[in-house]
């Protein structure tokens, strides 16, 4: 009984340490139902697609770890958490560490802006599953943006560049 109370608990912990990400679902849910009371029915592949849209902008962070950034001490660190099974020490890990990683390609003001674009262009169309997935997508990197400046006290330096960090 007692080595089930402490699974329970790690899962407590790890759940906690992810609640960053329910935030984003969250957003894109809160695009999706914005967007439903605006065009006046519902679809259910709309709630889909904003959950897809608001984590599809993490998928630069996993990028960065299995290429160009492979060999940062911050990946590094994560892999040895991975590799010696401390999830909780992992979650805790990138739930506070990440964002001191300003090498992501993707998270950059030019693709909020780009993402905007395309969301307007999309409605023109009158493409709305693209409606809804770019600004799912820029709720999120929105929110990364508004979470930097609660948590580090002002804008991460990646967000004014464009691509990777020259070496």
């Amino acid at each position: 009984m007692k080595f089930v109370a402490a699974r329970f608990r790690g899962l407590g912990f790890i759940l906690w340490q992810t609640r960053h990400m329910a935030y984003h679902v969250m957003l894109g849910l809160l695009w999706a139902w914005f967007l439903r009371e605006m065009w006046g029915e519902f679809n259910i592949r709309w709630i889909a697609t904003a959950v897809v849209g608001s984590v599809l902008p993490d998928i630069d962070h996993i990028h960065y770890f299995l290429s160009y950034g492979r060999n940062d001490t911050y990946t590094q660190q994560i892999f040895s958490f991975i590799k010696h099974h401390e999830w909780r020490k992992l979650f805790a890990f990138v739930a506070t560490g990440h964002k001191t990683n300003t090498s992501l390609s993707y998270h950059n003001i030019y693709v909020v802006v780009l993402l905007i674009g395309g969301a307007v262009i999309a409605s023109f169309v009158d493409w709305q599953i693209g409606v809804v997935l770019f600004g799912a997508m820029v709720s999120h990197y929105l929110f990364d943006m508004a979470d930097d400046v609660v948590q580090l006290g002002g804008i991460n330096r990646n967000w004014m560049r464009w691509g990777r960090p020259k070496k």
